[in-house]
């Protein structure tokens, strides 16, 4: 008997639905995306339960006859394509036939849909795979598509998913996304009967407000084009930005994508223009001949692949450039003034009190006691200066040693915050402020609420997807709302495991950055923690120095054999 066999039919679908349909947002995707192809105008969402309960999805476009409903939910039933070289010409969203197909392998699917050619409405009702119902209805216009019982036929897959929470979180991160791909349909989406979203249809730049609550003063707008690519980008300025990339969103001739590599070279440029600021919101949009361009790259469609890609990243360059040519007279913000924040996205002051906890000041803050108790300490060193504002130069015995400013101030932050059970007392803000929380900040927040009231902050829920800050530790007198985001971000294990992370990152956080201007009598403190403690690394494993001896220097420079 041999080996290899054929997979039954209903194994077959379950893994190709797999492919496609990963959680209840992947299911929305391509319902939604149906409907764009639809020519809707309009299209309502009601979700339950994380989706995973029921999915429904209402459009006005054109409906589908009853014949094609007869088929749609087949393997590799579309109407997009007709042959292979309608894949490198694609103008619709949907073509590889998998996305209902899938959808009702996993599912309790129902469709209601009247086509604009016939007189009735027609009902297709299928059951993990198997068809069960075909009839007339009454149904004035478009297409409703309820999905039900999610993976209820795959516990594993399901057992898999994320919370509830969580999960609706997913879901309106994709609606969102999906939303700005056409800000001209009107959007209604309830979840467990509460209205999120209520658009009436507008412009991109419009919805960005709606959505993100972005101010439209903030917004920088520009079109660029080269022969091959044409650009839109519509982005927050520098004094409205994130300490994260999930409010930016890149589409490739109205598709919505998540490309690694589009995403690590927007980045990069990025840096030159809003350098330690962090990340604008808005949009990317790149207009492109269908045959430049190839979706068939992730069952999901989320990727792409450029035949030139170079003449596209040297569009995006230029328009970054020409947008901010164009605003260059408000390009500095007050925030920008300050030397020591203009290169790397390192956000926080040192603010050391070395006897007690960390100062809200700038700078070294030392006890008398202390600071004459150190300067009385005889030194065995010399600070020879610094390089770039980033390393100390220091000589001691035989040995030179460059020493990351940036890495051993985290290291002494850490080392301190250890020892401690807390921060500094909670300083209540006299206007609460309002953090909106994206899927990753949602995984496990009971838990890193409970660490960040331990070390200070003083937070409670606020609304679905939203956190009420009250007070926060004083060391957060600036940037509070970036450094709150990036704790959040962090992925949460044990308590002991997030407890260890959240106090690297304040320490990482809270240290002295790359840029900042030290006084001497501050790396003279550094320097005696590192040699009287003998740190040699960051919290994160990096090397707080370099050491070169004086036969290693003499031998570079050929003064001995």
């Amino acid at each position: 008997m041999p080996k290899i066999s054929i997979l039954p039919e209903d194994l077959r679908g379950k893994i190709a639905a797999g492919e496609v349909i990963e959680r209840p947002a992947s299911v929305i995707k391509e319902l939604l995306e149906n409907a764009f192809d639809a020519k809707a105008s309009l299209i309502r969402v009601e979700l339950q339960k994380g989706g995973l309960s029921k999915i429904s999805v209402y459009d006005n476009g054109e409906g589908i006859t009853a014949e094609d409903l007869k088929l749609c939910y087949l393997p590799f039933a579309t109407s997009k394509i007709k042959k292979v070289e309608d894949l490198f010409n694609l103008k619709s969203y949907g073509f590889r036939g998998e996305a209902l197909s899938s959808i009702a392998q996993v599912s309790r699917l129902k469709i209601v849909s009247k086509s604009k050619e016939e007189d009735l409405a027609q009902e297709i009702y299928v059951e993990f795979g198997k068809e069960k119902i075909f009839k007339p209805t009454h149904f004035n216009e478009g297409t409703l598509v309820v999905v039900e019982d999610l993976f209820a036929n795959l516990p594993a897959r399901r057992a898999f998913l994320k919370s509830t929470k969580v999960e609706s979180s997913k879901n309106l991160e994709l609606i969102r996304i999906l939303m700005l791909t056409h800000p001209e349909v009107a959007f209604e989406v309830l979840m467990d009967g509460k209205r999120v979203y209520h658009w009436r249809g507008g412009s991109l730049k419009e919805l960005l407000i709606y959505l993100f609550d972005l101010k439209e003063k903030s917004l920088w707008e520009i079109t660029h084009e080269n022969s091959l690519y044409k650009v839109h980008l519509i982005l927050s300025g520098p004094e409205e930005t994130f300490s994260h990339s999930k409010n930016l969103f890149f589409m490739v001739n109205k598709r919505a994508i998540r490309d690694e590599k589009l995403n690590r070279v927007f980045f990069s440029l990025l840096k030159k223009f809003y350098g330690a600021l962090g990340f604008p919101g808005g949009i990317v949009h790149i207009e492109v001949l269908p045959s430049m361009v190839d979706f068939n790259v992730h069952p999901a469609k989320w990727e792409v692949r450029f035949r030139k890609e170079s003449e596209l990243y040297q569009c995006l360059e230029e328009a970054l450039g020409l947008l901010f040519e164009k605003r260059r007279k408000s390009f500095y913000p007050e925030k920008r003034s300050q030397p020591s924040d203009h290169r790397v996205r390192e956000d926080l002051p040192l603010e050391y009190k070395v006897s007690e906890g960390l100062s809200p000041t700038k700078g070294v803050v030392f006890e008398d006691r202390l600071r004459k108790t150190l300067l009385e300490v005889e030194e065995d060193f010399k600070i020879l200066g610094s390089f770039k504002e980033a390393y100390i130069l220091v000589e001691k015995e035989d040995n030179l040693f460059i020493v990351d400013h940036h890495a051993l101030s985290e290291r002494v932050c850490y080392d301190f915050l250890r020892k401690r059970a807390s921060l500094t007392m909670t300083q209540s803000l006299l206007i609460p402020m309002i953090i909106k929380l994206t899927p990753e900040m949602m995984e496990n927040l009971d838990a890193k609420l409970e660490i960040l009231t331990q070390v200070g902050f003083e937070l409670e829920p606020f609304g679905r997807e939203e956190l009420l800050v009250k007070g926060a530790p004083s060391e957060f007198a600036e940037d509070l709302k970036e450094a709150l985001e990036s704790l959040l971000m962090l992925p949460i294990f044990s308590k002991e495991e997030a407890k260890e992370a959240f106090i690297r990152e304040l320490a990482c956080l809270l240290a002295r950055k790359k840029g900042n201007v030290l006084s001497e009598e501050e790396k003279r403190f550094l320097i005696k923690k590192m040699f009287s403690e003998s740190l040699d690394s960051c919290p994160h494993g990096r090397p707080l120095f370099i050491r070169i001896t004086l036969m290693e220097l003499e031998k570079k420079l050929k003064r001995i054999l």
